[in-house]
């Protein structure tokens, strides 16, 4: 991953020798960063659906205690399952458009500090994920991809998917890391009587090469491109892209520092299932394409 813009005596550039940049240790971190406010959400809402289950309870069991109803409430499931195979199946792909104002956000004029690289990246990053999410990645092309499809199950559904490279600064300063990220999602949410929820964002963390700590002042920043609860139907897409400035980490180096750059992708849902009187699916999707990043340093 060379300059794409060489200029004499760059601010940043790869390192001379890279190892095992990206360990377990870092991927911790970034677990961690991702899981821990879907956790406590997800805790919620199963205590909630178990609720919904014992105030359902009775009339559930008068359901199971007629033959035909209750052959009725099994078809129902397996119909509903199917539909929601096929509305998956069917579900809209976004076009991509132009990035002309993204690509000037991340350049800002080119000028001493201004270090341009392109892929192929480092490193592929397909966790977390959890119950029936799926992540994909490709550090060649400089793409990746994270979905959720709900009609599996009850409970909370997360993936995450990225790419990721290691860096080192050749003077003392302050670096800003410009990804123009690209990208296409949609989510959907068919439910009755009881809730579902969806939310799909952007990420980009850097971290010290050894602990795999996030950098300071912030070396964390967070886009979030949908957040979605209903208890009937809805859904949305969009493609595009937004604005380098906008996820943009800044951290303070020494020279001579190394440091890793992720960028990632992830979605959430949360859902009842199938349940006799009513159900609850979300489905989602969210890709990223990354095919160059810029690092402003003291500019």
């Amino acid at each position: 991953m060379d300059h794409i813009i060489q200029e004499s005596g760059p601010t940043v550039k790869r390192p001379d020798e890279i190892r095992e940049a990206f360990t377990a240790v870092h991927q911790a971190e970034i677990d961690r960063l991702i899981e821990a406010p879907w956790k406590d959400h997800a805790e919620t809402n199963a205590r909630a659906a178990a609720v919904e289950r014992r105030a359902y309870a009775p009339i559930l069991r008068i359901v199971e205690q007629d033959a035909d109803a209750e052959a009725a409430s099994q078809e129902l499931v397996h119909l509903r399952g199917k539909a929601r195979a096929a509305q998956e199946d069917a579900l809209p792909v976004s076009p991509t458009r132009s990035w002309d104002a993204q690509v000037r956000d991340a350049f800002k004029g080119v000028k001493q500090g201004i270090n341009v690289f392109g892929r192929p990246y480092d490193w592929e990053i397909r966790d977390p994920v959890h119950n029936a999410g799926e992540a994909i990645a490709d550090k060649n092309a400089g793409t990746f991809e994270t979905s959720v499809v709900g009609y599996y199950g009850s409970g909370a559904s997360w993936a995450t998917a990225g790419v990721g490279v290691a860096l080192k600064a050749t003077i003392d300063g302050v670096a800003r890391i410009a990804p123009p990220m690209s990208d296409t999602w949609w989510w959907s949410i068919d439910a009755t009587l009881f809730s579902a929820n969806t939310y799909g964002l952007c990420k980009v963390v850097v971290q010290d090469p050894v602990s795999g700590a996030v950098l300071g002042p912030q070396g964390e920043r967070t886009i979030q491109l949908w957040n979605h609860t209903s208890q009937t139907g809805a859904s949305g897409n969009g493609f595009g892209s937004f604005f380098a400035s906008d996820i943009a980490p800044t951290v303070t180096l020494a020279a001579g520092q190394v440091f890793n750059v992720s960028f990632l992708a992830s979605v959430f849902t949360d859902q009842s299932g199938s349940l006799a009187f009513g159900h609850s699916y979300a489905d989602c999707r969210l890709g990223v394409s990354l095919p160059f990043f810029v690092v402003h340093m003291n500019v």
